[in-house]
């Protein structure tokens, strides 16, 4: 269970974000970025920023910068390190693992809601087995949860290096285990690079897992990453069907409707797919002394690959606003990930604050990737995808090329089944009228009695569609997330027939005929047609390539 939802119960849903995008077809080149412009008098200047980013380490720590001694949960925040631009304040938090505070300048507040140090921004992750925190007073079933601010104990997460290299402010935590409360430390650390510029904050982040546990755990939904903005803020963000023009976006309160006794039911946390990589949280409509006129004050969050969003409104009955109080409104990145034990992820985002407008030009002038293009090897592993309901690989970081998946299937009843096992890719925006064909290279070896011919088949999925329905008992959220009917296999499938000899094969794919090829790709699977025979333990795939273009024989 993620601990960010609606009453903090709300159960799991089922890139790196440098993986599996590194290789994917590029439309636009990202422009260098501009310095940070800090015209008030007193402010330091900042080096101009470089690219690409390189994650350089400081030769030596430093002394934080300062301490901030407002009172949060009956204690001071403590020891901070801070920039800031003529718009907006950043703080680095010691206390709370490092955790960012953004202080806006425009509506004099700030945002980042603090009541507790499974709150504040940033990566949450999540991996098995889902029985990890049952000995936990209060998270029974939430699994293997890392967090960079602390644990429910009020534990921060310990800092192991501090300093600043060419403008960023670069720390180092080890992530406590967020659902016990005896600062439990797990093999999981959390580097951070944060600078201001202008009005935006930059981070860039690497997780490294050390994990002596070595057992391939099934992918579970990360906050890859997340924020928390203090009060019941209306949310904006676009999942239609002409992304990257301007086209209207969706705005909502996240309420789903409001009972006799005057509390809230609110949107359920269910994640839905977005056309464009952000979102935003309005901050002007509810604060005092914000701006009113003209268009509303956001804060954006964008980061490459953001387009499978989860989003909800907390304790609005409260009505609090500050940053150590209940009412909160959460969005996240939401992709899923196996949490592979000894791994290193890359991830990098941006929070801009501005009109919408202005968070949009900005994601518009950032790198996008228009077409499927995976290629699956050492560098980049398995790009994203994920392997559904059974099986396993070969752990990343690959030592080798190709992604080697085993089939094993589900067990029930006392009989074993692999036919509802699948590989499912992330979640993109591609335009459908850019491309008719995918090409797939890979082997595949099927257990004893597979036929010589196997008959797998690749299903997509639609922006603004769910691919197993929805909750009837919620149509306003429905109608908020979900525009389109759910998918119907059927009519979103092409027949996959491949070769069990184990041999590297390219298969040619063509969706010119098929009515529901259209608007905008957001996911592929490739699983096993629909019967009720079973498949036993055992297929292995072997894949190189899943793309746009022809990888050749």
């Amino acid at each position: 269970m993620h601990r960010y939802q609606t009453a903090r119960l709300v159960f799991f849903s089922l890139l790196l974000a440098g993986s599996c995008y590194t290789c994917q077809y590029r439309e636009a080149v990202r422009p260098g970025l501009e310095p940070s412009i800090s015209p008030r008098p007193g402010l330091p200047g900042l080096p101009p920023i470089s690219l690409p980013f390189t994650y350089q380490i400081p030769s030596a720590q430093s002394p934080w910068s300062g301490y901030n001694g407002t009172r949060l949960a009956n204690r001071e925040v403590g020891a901070v390190s801070s920039q800031e631009s003529a718009v907006l304040q950043v703080e680095v938090r010691k206390e709370y693992g490092a955790s960012i505070q953004i202080y806006d300048k425009v509506t004099k507040q700030s945002l980042i809601n603090f009541l507790d140090l499974g709150r504040e921004s940033g990566m949450g992750s999540y991996g098995g087995p889902r029985s990890f925190a049952d000995d936990s007073p209060r998270w029974k079933g939430i699994g293997y949860n890392p967090l960079q601010a602390g644990d429910d104990g009020h534990n921060p997460s310990p800092i192991l290096f501090h300093g600043f290299v060419d403008g960023w402010i670069y720390t180092k935590a080890q992530s406590l285990s967020w659902p016990h409360q005896d600062a439990r430390k797990l093999p999981f650390f959390y580097e951070q690079w944060v600078r201001v510029d202008s009005n935006k904050v930059h981070v860039h982040v690497r997780l490294t897992h050390q994990r002596p546990d070595k057992t391939f755990y099934a992918a579970e939904s990360q906050e890859w990453p997340m924020m928390m903005i203090n009060g019941a803020r209306k949310v904006h963000f676009y999942n239609g069907s002409a992304p990257y023009t301007g086209d209207a976006a969706t705005l909502t309160d996240g309420i789903e409707s409001i009972k006799s006794d005057g509390n809230y039911i609110t949107h359920q946390g269910t994640p839905f797919g977005l056309t464009e990589p952000w979102m935003g949280v309005d901050i002007s409509s509810t604060t005092t002394g914000a701006v009113t006129t003209g268009e509303p004050r956001l804060i954006g969050l964008y980061c490459p690959g953001f387009f499978k969003a989860n989003y909800n409104v907390a304790a609005i009955i409260a009505r609090e606003n500050g940053e150590g109080s209940n009412t909160h409104t959460y969005i996240a990145n939401q992709p899923m990930a196996h949490l592979d034990s000894d791994n290193t992820w890359y991830k990098s985002y941006t929070y801009v604050l501005g009109s919408e407008r202005e968070i949009r030009n900005y994601v518009y002038a950032q790198e996008r990737f228009t077409k499927p293009d995976f290629l699956f090897n050492t560098f980049n592993g398995r790009n994203g995808w994920i392997i559904h309901d059974g099986g396993f690989d070969q752990k990343e970081p690959f030592t080798t090329n190709n992604w080697r998946v085993t089939f094993t299937g589900k067990t029930e009843n006392g009989q074993t089944n692999a036919r509802e096992a699948k590989l499912i890719s992330p979640y993109g925006s591609w335009p459908a009228s850019g491309f008719k064909e995918i090409y797939i290279r890979m082997a595949y070896s099927g257990p004893p009695g597979t036929p010589a011919q196997m008959p797998l088949q690749l299903v997509w999925l639609l922006n603004s569609q769910s691919p197993d329905g929805t909750d009837d008992r919620y149509p306003n959220q429905n109608r908020t997330r979900f525009t389109r009917p759910t998918r119907v296999t059927a009519q979103q499938s092409i027949p996959l027939v491949v070769t069990n000899d184990g041999q590297m094969h390219t298969y040619k794919l063509s969706f010119a005929n098929k009515p529901m090829w259209k608007d905008i790709i957001q996911q592929f699977e490739i699983t096993h047609e629909y019967s009720t025979s079973v498949i036993p333990p055992g297929e292995v795939l072997d894949i190189a390539y899943f793309g746009t273009r022809n990888p050749g024989e």
